[in-house]
Order: structure tokens, then C-alpha cells, then sequence
């Protein structure tokens, strides 16, 4: 029998579809607060929202008459006739944000329109509005929001954990702020700030506060008729996630179609992107669901193409060998990271990873110095010094005879039963990966900063969430800055800001201790892989033998840590049924 909903029931189900956590709480809030024409927006949270969640801004503000009108769902002020659904060109128009909040939750709302004499308080309880009334209140909107979920019991069992629904919010607050640089945000967890953005000139600055300058970003954009996109790409050094940070019109958005326009346009799209379209408000419709994250494009070839077409440009930026250095005097330039100096005070000094002069191979004596070589500079010696080497060393090299170098950088090797080539890359990357392992499995030091490092506001943002771990794993931050990370032997060139950024990303994935730090350890020594020597690069016949002679030392040979192969064999059978022997 079919029969009609209990409006309660009715009521729940709908704002179940738009208000799924706090975070959505937060995106629904903001753009209703920007929307207002707020220049300043400030919140705070306790339990990562999930017991309170505070927004107050400066926006325009409700009269007092139509709060209770602003608490029925499909009220709304943005549209008036079904032609402007056709045109929108604001961030909402549904009507359904704070009504789907209130129905959920206990809710207060203080507001004050500009011009009005005074404010209007308004409070209310799963839907059900408990006092209305006129009160003093400053220009602006102030809306509280307690005990979310707290009539639908099983929806709040579904929550994670204070610092994970806190995260969430931080993401929000994060990309709204890249795109609104003329807005301050300010975040508050327990009443301790959590972050805080001041007005900026540009996007290119949000950028730099919320990337850093540690690596280089890169950034096209062209327009196409009315359709104009703006592309920024910060490729991370150990991801291999393509994260895409989408607007709209101003709308933050995931759509399908541009991610596949990024990943088609380079297979290693690794990283963060920020793409911006912008369009007439006609050719995008933007109605297709509760939560207004999806979007369609009235010609969804047009969008395709010009990120598809930005991207190339980016990634052609990138692999450029024509492009003319940056100036070395401008710290300041939007393209340019700074460079890094710190040295290790916890720990007497490591050996250089690479030395200075160059070493060969004496076959039945020990390692001796020789004159530089010269097939690279000092730096891409890819040599360690040793004292004399075990028999078994000699052993090794007694029956692997080195043969050349391909005109590709492939090194070949005649083995007894088998031919072999090198893929030098790959199999020193796999020897650093160990290295660094190896060097992990042991008591954890702490390497001090000379120079502290100003960690990026976003970043500083998670790293307050995650104190007590980093502190565990080496890594010491005050005041916003660095002064301290995890002790990497013979890789104190590396980025501060890069291993903080990696081990984050290692916490986010793994919540169980223990695979946790196996994760941050992981993707530490990944980013520590950037040192391996380049393919196509010249060796001696003594580096060659040396990086065979290390690369058999590792437990895993054969693949270098992204799961590339190392050494590829043809055995001498193959050869003599091939060549009819």
C-alpha cells in the first residue's frame, strides 16, 4: 500500500542527501557566508565539529522578519523564476542548506542585515523553532550548530574520529581560501587556532601559502571562446595520487571528464592540481545534485580540450631542456624554491654519499682513490668509499664482465648463462630505498635545522593535528616552522618541508600504528629515490661494475621501489635458438 511520509520522515531523508558530516556542514555554510558577500569568516569547532560548529562573517546579513522564512526548505533568495535556473550564477540556490542542518541538529542563528536597526535571534531543534526573537547583534551572520545527528543515531555512529572529521574541514576551509584570496578564514578546534588566512593579492599567493616554494608550480591557462581555464600543477615528489582541486563558476566541484583530461594528457599526472574554468552561467548546469559537487557541461568536448590542451603545456613546461634558468636573484618569484641548508647536530657526521674524487677497482687488492672521473661531476659519483672488499666481492665480479652502454643509457652485462642490461635508474633507486630502510630500523634520531623552515600554512595545519606522531618519528615544528626532522644518513640536502609532507601523507593513509610508520618510512625514502642517477647518463666500466656489484646486495634486485624492473636477462640458450646455434 502506497501511502504518503510522516513530514518528519520526509524531512530527514532530504537532509540526509545534502548534510552528510561536518564538512558538509562547513562547505554549505561558506558558500552561503561568500555568497553574502563576506570578507572575513571565521569558525570554530569542537570534536572536529561533530558537538559544535560555529561560523560567523561579515556578509550581508538576514533580517530578523525572515529568519524563520530562511529555515523552510526551497527558501532561498538567489533565484526567483524557473529562467534563473538556466543562469546560475551563485554558489547556492537550492534552499535546502540550512533547513537539511536544522532538521538534524540544534541550531541558533544570530543575524543582523545592514541595514537594519537591530538583529533577529533565531533557535531551533530538529527542525522545530523554540524562540524567535529581535536582539542586539552585530552586521553579519552568526550561525551555531550542536549535537549533529543527534536524532538519527545510527548517521552519527557513521562518523570517524574528532581529528578525521576536523581534517575534512580543514580541506574546505583550505581550498575555498585558494580561491578567494580576498577572504580572511580562521579556524578554531577547542578554541586553539588552527589556521588562519589573511586577505592575499592573487591566487598565485594562496598558492604559495598553501604548496610552499619547495617545489617548483607550474601554471598555463588560455580561453576558448567564452570558456577560459587556468591550470596550476605542484608535482609531489612521492605521490603517486593525482589530487584535483576543481572550481566552477566558483564552485568547487569533482567532475570525470577533467580528470581524464589530466591523466590522458602525461601518465605521471602525480600530485595537486588547481584547475579554474570559467563560463557563461547558461552553458553549465549545475542542478544535478543534492549537493551541488557535480556539474554539467552544456559542451563537455569544449572543457575536455583546453585542460587536456593546458596540461600538455604544463607538462611540456616541465620536460623542457630549452628553457632559459631562473634568475637566482629573485627569491620572491613565484616559480622559483629556495634553496634548503641544514646540517645534523644530534648525530656525529655521516660520509658524504658521494666524494669528491672518484674510485677504481683493483682486482685482487682494495678500493684506492683515483683521479675525478670523467664521466660526471662530483656530485653524480654514484660511488661509496669501502676498505677491502670480502672474497665473495671478488667472486662476484670474477665471472660478470661489463660490455658497454647502450646508446639509451642501458648498461650491459655478459653474465655466464645469460646477457644482461641495466636500467642504471631504476637499480640505484633500489639501492638507496634499501639503504635509507636499513637506516630506519633502528632507533630514531632527530636532525636540527640550521635554518628553520616556515611551513606552509596549509601544512601547518595538519601537522597541529598530527604533534604527538610526528614528534615520534624525529620531526620537531615551533612557532609555524620546522627546526627539526628524522636524521637521513648522507641525505641532509633533502627538503624539510618534502619529508614533513610525505610523512603526513603516510598518516593519512594508514590509521594502525605500526603500518603507519612502515608507510611514512616508505614514502620517506621514496622521495629520498629523486638522487638516483639519471638514465642516459655516461659511466665508467669500474661505476658500472660498482652499482651491479651493490645492487646484488639488496634484498629485492629486480624491481626498483615503484615495482619498475632493474635488470632485464636473456639467457644464452635464448640467444643460440634465436641466432639457429
Amino acid at each position: 500500500m502506497i501511502k504518503r511520509l510522516a513530514p518528519d520522515i520526509s524531512t530527514r531523508i532530504a537532509a540526509g542527501e545534502v548534510i552528510e558530516r561536518p564538512s558538509s556542514v562547513a562547505k554549505e555554510l561558506i558558500e552561503n557566508s561568500l555568497d553574502a558577500g563576506a570578507r572575513t569568516i571565521s569558525i570554530q569547532t569542537e570534536q572536529g565539529g561533530k558537538s559544535s560548529f560555529v561560523i560567523e562573517d561579515d556578509g550581508c546579513g538576514i533580517p530578523c522578519a525572515e529568519l524563520p522564512l530562511a529555515l523552510e526548505r526551497y527558501a532561498t533568495s538567489k533565484i526567483t523564476d524557473i529562467e534563473d535556473l538556466e543562469r546560475i550564477s551563485t554558489l547556492g540556490y537550492r534552499g535546502e542548506a540550512l533547513a537539511s542542518i536544522a532538521a538534524v541538529s540544534r541550531m541558533e542563528i544570530r543575524s543582523k542585515a545592514a541595514e537594519a536597526e537591530a538583529g533577529g535571534l533565531i533557535r531551533c531543534e530538529a527542525g522545530e523553532i523554540t524562540l524567535h526573537t529581535e536582539t542586539p547583534a552585530k552586521p553579519g551572520t552568526r550561525i551555531q550548530i550542536d549535537d549533529l545527528f543527534f536524532n538519527l543515531p545510527a548517521r552519527r555512529n557513521f562518523l570517524k574520529t574528532s581529528s578525521a572529521e576536523l581534517r575534512r574541514i580543514v580541506q574546505i576551509v583550505n581550498d575555498y581560501a585558494l580561491i578567494h584570496p580576498e577572504v580572511t578564514f580562521r579556524l578554531y578546534e577547542e578554541s586553539k587556532k588552527i589556521l588562519e588566512y589573511t586577505g592575499a593579492a592573487c591566487v598565485e599567493d594562496t598558492l604559495l601559502r598553501r604548496w610552499g616554494r619547495q617545489t617548483k608550480i607550474y601554471h598555463s591557462e588560455s580561453q576558448s571562446g567564452s570558456l577560459s581555464a587556468r591550470l596550476w600543477w605542484n608535482p609531489i615528489p612521492d605521490s603517486r595520487r593525482v589530487v584535483i582541486m576543481l572550481f566552477v563558476n566558483g564552485r568547487r566541484v569533482q567532475d570525470a571528464a577533467i580528470r581524464a583530461a589530466l591523466s590522458t594528457a602525461d601518465a605521471a599526472a602525480y600530485g595537486e592540481w588547481l584547475v579554474l574554468l570559467d563560463l557563461p552561467p547558461q552553458d553549465v548546469d549545475v542542478n544535478i545534485h543534492p549537493t551541488k559537487e557535480e556539474v554539467r557541461f552544456r559542451r563537455s568536448g569544449e572543457a575536455f580540450k583546453i585542460v587536456y590542451d593546458n596540461a600538455k603545456a604544463i607538462f611540456a613546461q616541465r620536460h623542457s631542456i630549452a628553457a632559459p634558468p631562473l634568475p637566482p636573484s629573485a627569491p620572491d618569484d613565484f616559480m622559483t624554491p629556495p634553496r634548503t641548508a641544514f646540517e645534523a647536530e644530534a648525530l656525529p657526521a655521516a660520509p658524504a654519499a658521494y666524494s669528491p674524487n672518484g674510485w677504481t677497482f683493483q682486482k685482487k687488492g682494495p678500493w684506492r682513490a683515483a683521479s675525478p672521473l670523467s664521466a660526471g661531476a662530483a656530485t653524480e659519483n654514484i660511488f661509496t668509499p669501502a676498505e677491502e672488499p670480502p672474497r665473495a666481492e671478488e667472486e662476484f665480479l670474477f665471472d660478470k664482465n661489463y660490455v658497454g652502454q647502450s646508446a639509451e643509457g642501458f648498461l650491459i652485462f655478459d653474465f655466464p648463462d645469460a646477457l644482461a642490461v641495466m636500467d642504471p635508474h631504476a637499480a640505484h633507486e633500489r639501492i638507496l630505498f634499501e639503504e635509507i630502510c636499513e637506516s630506519f630500523k633502528d632507533n630514531i634520531a632527530t636532525q636540527w635545522l640550521t635554518l628553520p623552515m616556515e611551513i606552509p600554512q596549509a601544512v601547518a595545519a595538519e601537522a597541529a593535528l598530527y604533534e604527538k606522531e610526528l614528534a615520534a618519528l624525529g620531526f620537531r615544528t615551533e612557532g609555524g616552522r620546522v627546526t627539526a626532522v628524522p636524521a637521513i644518513k648522507g641525505k641532509g640536502h633533502l627538503s624539510p618541508i618534502d619529508m614533513l609532507r610525505s610523512a603526513l601523507r603516510g598518516m593519512e593513509t594508514e590509521n594502525d600504528p605500526v603500518k603507519r610508520d612502515r608507510e611514512v618510512w616508505w614514502r620517506m625514502a621514496r622521495l629520498a629515490c629523486r638522487d638516483a642517477v639519471k638514465l642516459g647518463r655516461r659511466f665508467e666500466p669500474e661505476e658500472a661494475l660498482d652499482l651491479l656489484r651493490r645492487l646484488e646486495r639488496c634484498d629485492t634486485p629486480y624491481t626498483c621501489p615503484h615495482g619498475r624492473p632493474t635488470v632485464f636477462l636473456i639467457e644464452n640458450k635464448k640467444l643460440r635458438d634465436w641466432f639457429e646455434r
